[in-house]
C-alpha cells in the first residue's frame, strides 16, 4: 500500500477515538509528551497532513530518493499517540489497542522507544489486515437501511442536554426532524432528492444539518466529551455554513462509529 493509498483511507477515520485521547492525556500528565507548539488538532489532521507531503522532504526533512512504502511511514512515526491513533480508528481490536497504549506508557521516557512498543503490539500487518478486510466488505460496519436506522432513532431519548442547546429548525425536537426527514425518504421529499434508493450510512454522508448529527450521536450514547469537541468544532470552524459545519461534524461522529452505538 502506497502511502497516499493510506491516506485515502484515513480521511474517513474517527478523528479522537477514545483510547488515543487518553493516552495523551496520560502522556502529558506523564511529561514525555504534549499537544504545545504542534500545528494539528487531532492525530487523524496529524497523519494526514504528513502522509501529504510524504513524497518530499516536508516539514521533518525526508530524503525522497527512494519511494517508500505505507508500511515504511507507519514503522518511522515517532510521535507515540499518532501511532497509536492508526490502530484505533482503522478498527484493531480494541483488546489489542489497550494493550498497546499500556505498553506505551511503561515504555523508555524517548518516542521511539514508546511507538516501538505499540508497534510490537499492533504492527503494521495488523493494520494492513483491517483495512484490507474492509475494502472488501466496503465498509467496517455492515449496510443499515433507512428503515432500520429509523427504528433506531425512534428507540431513542428525545432529548440530549448537549443537543438541546443547538437549533432545532423549528422542530419540537431533533428526534421530530430525523423521523419527519427519515419517513419520507423513499420519495424526492422536500429537498427535491433525485436518488432515494440508498442506505443508513448515505443517508447520514449527505445529511446537511451539523445538529442533527450531533443529537443522533449524544442520544445513542456517545462520549459527551467527544460530543462537545464536535460542537465546539462545528462553531469555531463551520462559518455558519450548514454543509461545512455537517462535514466538521461528521469528521468527529464517523457513521462507522455511530452505526455501532445505534445498532448494539
Amino acid at each position: 500500500m502506497t502511502p497516499q493509498a493510506l491516506r485515502r483511507k484515513i480521511k474517513g477515520f474517527e478523528a479522537t477515538p477514545p483510547v488515543t485521547l487518553s493516552f495523551e492525556k496520560a502522556l502529558t500528565k506523564q511529561g514525555t509528551w504534549s499537544t504545545e507548539g504542534v500545528w494539528y488538532r487531532s492525530q487523524k489532521e496529524h497523519w494526514l497532513g504528513w502522509l501529504a507531503e510524504y513524497d518530499g522532504p516536508g516539514a521533518y526533512g525526508r530524503k525522497t530518493t527512494v519511494t517508500r512504502s505505507a508500511e515504511f511511514a507507519y514503522n518511522h512515526v515517532v510521535c507515540p499517540p499518532m501511532v497509536l491513533w492508526l490502530g484505533e480508528a482503522s478498527g484493531v481490536k480494541r483488546s489489542l489497542v489497550n494493550q498497546a497504549k499500556k505498553a506505551g506508557l511503561e515504555a523508555s521516557r524517548k518516542l521511539q522507544g514508546k511507538c516501538a512498543a505499540i508497534r510490537k503490539i499492533v504492527p503494521w500487518s495488523k493494520i494492513e489486515e483491517v483495512l484490507l478486510d474492509a475494502a472488501t466488505t466496503g465498509s467496517l460496519t455492515r449496510a443499515y437501511s433507512i428503515k432500520e436506522l429509523l427504528r433506531a432513532v425512534r428507540r431513542l431519548p428525545s432529548t440530549a442536554p448537549q443537543s438541546d442547546n443547538l437549533s432545532k429548525g423549528g422542530y419540537e425536537t431533533h428526534q421530530d426532524h430525523w423521523i419527519g426527514w427519515l419517513k419520507e425518504y423513499d420519495g424526492p421529499g422536500y429537498y427535491g432528492r433525485s436518488e432515494w434508493n440508498v442506505d443508513a450510512r448515505a443517508v447520514y454522508q449527505r445529511l446537511g444539518n451539523g445538529r442533527m448529527i450531533v443529537w443522533l450521536s449524544e442520544a445513542a450514547g456517545e462520549d459527551p466529551k467527544r460530543i462537545a469537541a464536535a460542537i465546539a468544532a462545528m462553531k469555531r470552524h463551520g462559518n455558519g455554513q450548514k454543509q461545512i459545519e455537517a462535514r466538521i461534524v461528521r469528521s468527529h461522529l464517523p457513521w462507522e462509529h455511530v452505526a455501532t452505538l445505534l445498532f448494539k
